[in-house]
C-alpha cells in the first residue's frame, strides 16, 4: 500500500507541474497565433480581397522551402507524432507553422486554426525535451503525452474551452475511445492554456447567444438540424478528398499554396464571407435567419474555399469551417420552417454546428463540450443531439489522413482512426 501512495504521489505531483507548465506554453502559443494574424489580416486589407490569398499562397510557398512540413491543415502530423514511437514533432515546425497560419488566414485563405494548433503545442513538447537535464527525466511515453499536453494548452485557450480542449486533443487521436492516462493531464494543460489567454487576450465565450431556454417542442427541429448538417459535412468531406486527389496529381507543387489561393480568391469576389476563418459570419448567423439562396452559395462557397486553401497547402484548420458549415445548416432549417424567434433559430444554428463538428472531426464528446462552452450551458442540449447525430452520420468517414505530403505516413494515420489501436501497440 505504502508503495501505491509512494508512485502515485510521485506521478501526480510530476505531471501537475509538468501539463501545467505545456498548458502554460500552449496558451502563449495561442496568443502569438491570435496576435499574428490580427497583424496580418491589417497587412491584406491594403489588397484587393481576391487578390490577397494568392499572395498569401506564394509567400507560404518560399516558407516551405525552410519547412515542408508546415503545409496542411496539421492534425495528420499531431495524430501520426503522437501515436509512431520515436517521432516528436520537430521543435522549428512551432515557428514555421505559427508563421504559415498567420499568413494563411491573414491573407483571406479559407480555414480554421485547429490543426496548427495542435503541430504549435505539440511541438513545445520537442523543445522542452531538448533543455539540458530535462531529457533525463522523460521516457518515450513521457514524450508522448507531453506533446499532448502542449496542443491540449493551446487548444484550451485559442477556443476558449478549458475542458473541452482536452478532450479534443485525446479524442481525436483513436476513432472510438479516450485514454484516461493521456485525458488527465491533457485537462489540466487545457485549462492552464485557457487561464494564461485570459490573462493577455479576450477570455469571453467565442460566440454570444440570445437568451433562450430550449423546450421539448423544439427536440424534432433540432433533429433535423443535426441531420442536415451531418449530410453537409458528408457532402464537406467529399469534396475536400477530390481537391485532395487533384492537387495531389497535378504538376508543379511548389506553386500549389497559390493556386489553391487564386480559386479561393475567384470565389471571394462573389462571396467575401466565406474568407479566413469566418467566425464573424458563424455569429451573424446565431443573431438572425439568413436567406435561403445566400446560405446555399455560402455552404458551396466555404466547402469549395476551405478545401482549396488547405489542400493545396495553405496552412488552415477545419474545425471552424465544419462549424461555419453546421451554423448554415441550422440557420437554413430555421429559414425553412419560418418565424420561430431569435432564440429557437441560435438553438438550430448551434445544433448544425456540434453536428458538423462531431462528423467531421470523429469527436462527440469533445463537440458537445466544446459547444457548451463556446455559447453557454442554456443551449447544451441542442450541442449534445447534434453532436450525437452528426457522428452517427459521418462516424465511418476519416477526413484526417486524406493528404500525403512527402515523408508523413499517412496511411498509418488513417488506420490508426480506423481501427483504433491501443497506443500501447505502437
Amino acid at each position: 500500500m505504502l508503495k501505491i501512495f509512494q508512485y502515485v504521489g510521485e506521478y501526480m505531483t510530476k505531471w501537475l507541474i509538468v501539463a501545467t507548465l505545456m498548458g502554460i506554453g500552449g496558451g502563449l502559443a495561442a496568443v502569438a497565433l491570435r496576435f499574428s494574424i490580427d497583424f496580418v489580416t491589417g497587412v491584406s486589407y491594403m489588397l484587393p480581397m481576391w487578390i490577397a490569398p494568392v499572395i498569401g499562397g506564394l509567400l507560404v510557398s518560399l516558407l516551405y522551402k525552410w519547412d515542408k512540413n508546415a503545409a496542411g491543415f496539421g492534425t495528420d502530423k499531431y495524430i501520426y507524432a503522437v501515436n509512431k514511437k520515436n517521432s516528436p514533432l520537430p521543435f522549428r515546425m512551432l515557428f514555421s507553422k505559427l508563421i504559415a497560419t498567420a499568413i494563411t488566414l491573414g491573407f483571406q485563405g479559407s480555414g480554421g486554426v485547429e490543426g496548427p494548433m495542435l503541430v504549435i503545442g505539440g511541438s513545445i513538447a520537442s523543445g522542452i525535451t531538448r533543455l539540458k537535464g530535462w531529457k533525463n527525466y522523460f521516457c518515450d511515453e513521457d514524450c508522448r503525452i507531453l506533446a499532448i499536453c502542449g496542443a491540449a494548452g493551446a487548444i484550451g485557450a485559442i477556443f476558449r474551452s478549458p475542458l473541452g480542449g482536452g478532450i479534443f486533443v485525446v479524442e481525436i487521436l483513436y476513432k472510438s475511445s479516450l485514454h484516461y492516462a493521456d485525458l488527465f493531464p491533457a485537462m489540466l494543460s487545457s485549462t492552464m492554456g485557457f487561464v494564461i489567454y485570459s490573462m493577455i487576450a479576450k477570455a469571453t465565450p467565442m460566440f454570444v447567444i440570445p437568451n433562450y431556454l430550449p423546450n421539448v417542442w423544439n427536440v424534432p427541429s433540432f433533429i433535423v438540424a443535426g441531420i442536415t448538417a451531418g449530410l453537409a459535412s458528408l457532402l464537406f468531406m467529399g469534396i475536400f478528398r477530390q481537391t485532395s486527389n487533384f492537387f495531389q496529381k497535378l504538376p508543379f507543387k511548389s506553386i500549389h499554396p497559390a493556386i489553391g489561393g487564386l480559386v479561393t480568391g475567384i470565389i471571394l469576389i462573389f462571396l467575401p464571407d466565406v474568407a479566413a476563418t469566418g467566425t464573424n459570419v458563424i455569429q451573424d448567423m446565431i443573431d438572425g435567419v439568413f436567406p435561403i439562396t445566400l446560405l446555399l452559395l455560402l455552404l458551396i462557397g466555404k466547402i469549395v474555399a476551405t478545401s482549396f486553401t488547405v489542400t493545396s497547402g495553405g496552412s488552415a484548420g477545419l474545425v471552424i469551417p465544419a462549424l461555419f458549415i453546421g451554423a448554415v445548416s441550422g440557420n437554413f432549417i430555421s429559414a425553412a420552417i419560418g418565424d420561430g424567434g431569435v432564440g429557437l433559430s441560435a438553438s438550430l444554428v448551434i445544433t448544425g454546428m456540434a453536428a458538423s463538428l462531431a462528423s467531421v472531426a470523429n469527436v462527440p464528446i469533445a463537440a458537445a463540450i466544446m459547444l457548451v462552452e463556446m455559447v453557454g450551458l442554456k443551449l447544451g442540449v441542442p450541442a449534445t443531439l447534434g453532436s450525437i447525430i452528426g457522428y452517427a452520420l459521418g462516424h465511418s468517414q476519416v477526413i484526417y489522413g486524406v493528404t500525403s505530403p512527402d515523408h508523413w505516413q499517412f496511411e498509418e494515420v488513417k488506420q490508426w482512426r480506423k481501427n483504433d489501436i491501443n497506443k500501447k501497440d505502437h
